[in-house]
């Protein structure tokens, strides 16, 4: 389990990270095992690289193992996003949460 991640959904801690080769910033929400046994974190997008390329954000999964190191930026958040499900169940097994 990634301490680091848990560390950030507990604290609300924005963190960044290079997904695909490009670089994400977002609010993580839930880190877990999805249905398909894969190593997930759920987390709303707030900068960086996104699919549209057009400053538009929202939630997205990242599979961990493809994600690089994790950095904190030093940026809180202390709310609820819209949209989000706790114990959303795409997760069989939910390490940490909001």
């Amino acid at each position: 389990m990634n301490t680091t991640l848990c560390e950030a959904i507990d604290q609300g801690e924005l963190i960044e990270f290079e997904y695909e080769g490009l670089v994400r910033i977002v609010e993580p929400y839930i880190y877990g095992v999805g249905d398909k046994g894969e190593i997930l974190l759920k987390a709303f997008q707030t900068g960086g690289f996104n699919k549209k390329n057009d400053n538009s954000y929202t939630w997205d999964i990242y599979q961990v193992d493809k994600m690089g190191t994790v950095q904190f930026i030093g940026k809180g958040f202390n709310h609820e996003r819209a949209g989000y499900e706790k114990n959303d169940p795409l997760f069989s097994t939910i390490y940490c949460q909001r």
